[in-house]
């Protein structure tokens, strides 16, 4: 049986989304900008099974339009939802292992890598505890969170300031295999005008806000 790598890409309404880049972008260029950076995220050329966590009918119905699955929840805030949506999977789903990515990377491509490399040792880690971290630029955040479904059920999910660490002890207190990967461009979200500004993100914020022009940075 092939081994199973579940793509989990939690998703806001696109109307509300990226609030703190609201001094330098319009409603309709931060909707833009939400919608094609996840669109990114979810277009991996690696084989996976791709899921959209979310409370919004849009969001669930955009992502059905992309070939992915949405796990509707009902309880507020990220780390909650995430729960829910990871025993909705993990009880609805063939699922070896869990890619918990953030849906603002605007340079995902990496991801491809790191799905097939999951993949490929699976024949020898399968029944292993794993933790998979991928910090933000800053080695505060948690960009993207890989667990194997051993672990994934008893996961305390800490996203917020400091999840970085928090995330690792965690792992440390549930006795898995933690690997932490420092990754240029996965590194990168989009929260803050800074975070547009850097020299990757500008050589495609032409394709995530259409509208787009230097002068607006």
């Amino acid at each position: 049986m092939a081994y199973r790598v579940a793509l989990v890409v939690p998703i806001r309404g696109f109307d509300d989304a990226k609030s703190r880049l609201s001094t330098i972008l319009s409603p309709q260029q931060r909707r833009q900008l939400a919608q094609n950076c996840a669109s990114r995220v979810l277009a991996r050329s690696a084989v996976c099974d791709r899921y959209v966590v979310c409370d919004d009918d849009e969001v669930g119905n955009w992502s059905t339009s992309l070939g992915a699955i949405p796990i509707h929840v009902t309880t507020p805030g990220l780390n909650p939802s995430l729960t829910q949506a990871v025993r909705i999977i993990l009880s609805q789903h063939p699922v070896d292992f869990l890619l918990i990515v953030h849906a603002d990377l605007p340079l995902p491509d990496g991801l491809d890598a790191i799905i097939t490399k999951i993949v490929d040792d699976s024949v020898t880690q399968v029944t292993l505890r794993h933790v998979l971290i991928v910090p933000d630029r800053h080695g505060d955040g948690t960009n993207v969170l890989g667990l194997s479904s051993q672990i994934a059920a008893e996961w305390e999910f800490s996203y917020g300031p400091g999840s970085n660490n928090a995330h690792q002890l965690v792992a440390e207190r549930l006795h898995s295999s933690l690997k932490v990967l420092s990754d240029p461009h996965l590194s990168i979200d989009l929260d803050t005008p800074d975070d547009l500004a850097h020299s990757a993100v500008r050589d495609v914020l032409s394709l995530l806000i259409p509208d787009w022009s230097p002068d607006d940075i």
